[in-house]
């Protein structure tokens, strides 16, 4: 006998009803389809789509990895992205590579020494990094334009905040324009640390032009950057050119980026740290 039952994503969106006994082939072709409109996802929450252990859901990832179609991650994966033309929203770029982000976090606040001043981008990536940086006790001078990363910081007593200003972008914490945009061409600070939606052996980019522009006037504003990126934004390419290779002095990833491509990255001559995910705390 065929049983099936009707399961419920992440969003709150129930799924097409899925034979417990699917053949393999087919149960991941439509685990390839789910990846087509979601980013990224946990073994366990696949395991309750599908309807099937977890084990079964880490070897038809595994598959799906070999293939190329996704990227392993601890505790799930992501899909592969060649060409980024859309951001995620903020709750669903939260919600993925949540290990992965932990864990550069922690790695780049290694990098933190009492007195600096530096700059925090805007964006997921970032998050669990500020969270550190409030949690330090260290005296640290912090400029940033995303609202969110503000707010972890305000109130510190070892934190001083400053925020450019500028008009609130849509649906996002970042704020854009002037004056924060004049505010940042006259500002001189001792570290960057940056996110990005993709990276390449080219080029870091992004996908909104105005981001970009802050993007840029933060690179100008210091002489050491230090991007923070998933290992699933590796290999792929968004619209608009941030930085070369050449203007980024380290790239800190997750153990998810491959051995092949941790070495292609060695041999142009980037420092690039992989951050474990089993390093949860400093």
């Amino acid at each position: 006998m065929i049983r099936s039952r009707a399961s419920k994503s992440t969003s709150g969106d129930y799924v097409e009803t899925v034979p417990e006994d699917m053949l393999q082939a087919e149960r991941q072709e439509r685990i390839v389809d789910w990846f087509d409109h979601n980013v990224g996802g946990s073994n366990q929450e696949l395991a309750r789509l599908f309807n099937a252990s977890v084990s079964t859901i880490r070897r038809d990832l595994d598959a799906l990895a070999a293939r190329g179609i996704v990227r392993r991650t601890h505790g799930g994966a992501v899909r592969t992205r060649q060409q980024v033309t859309e951001e995620q929203s903020i709750v669903e770029a939260r919600g993925t590579a949540v290990e992965e982000k932990r864990a550069i976090a922690v790695e780049a606040a290694r990098r933190l020494s009492a007195g600096q001043s530096i700059l925090i981008d805007t964006g997921s990536t970032v998050y669990p990094f500020a969270q550190l940086v409030a949690d330090l006790k260290i005296p640290l001078t912090v400029v940033t334009s995303d609202l969110m990363v503000a707010n972890m910081l305000t109130d510190k007593p070892h934190i001083q905040l400053i925020v450019p200003g500028g008009l609130c972008r849509s649906e996002a914490f970042t704020l854009l324009g002037e004056p924060g945009f004049s505010f940042l061409r006259g500002l001189r600070v001792d570290q960057f640390f940056m996110s990005a939606q993709a990276v390449d052996e080219q080029c870091v980019s992004d996908t909104f032009l105005e981001l970009v522009t802050l993007k840029r006037l933060m690179l100008d504003a210091t002489t050491h950057t230090i991007l923070l990126i998933d290992s699933s934004r590796f290999a792929s390419r968004a619209i608009h050119r941030v930085a070369d290779l050449t203007g980024i002095q380290e790239i800190i990833t997750d153990d998810g980026l491959g051995d092949a491509e941790y070495q292609r990255y060695l041999q142009l001559n980037v420092k690039i740290t992989r951050a474990r995910t089993d390093v949860p705390t400093l």
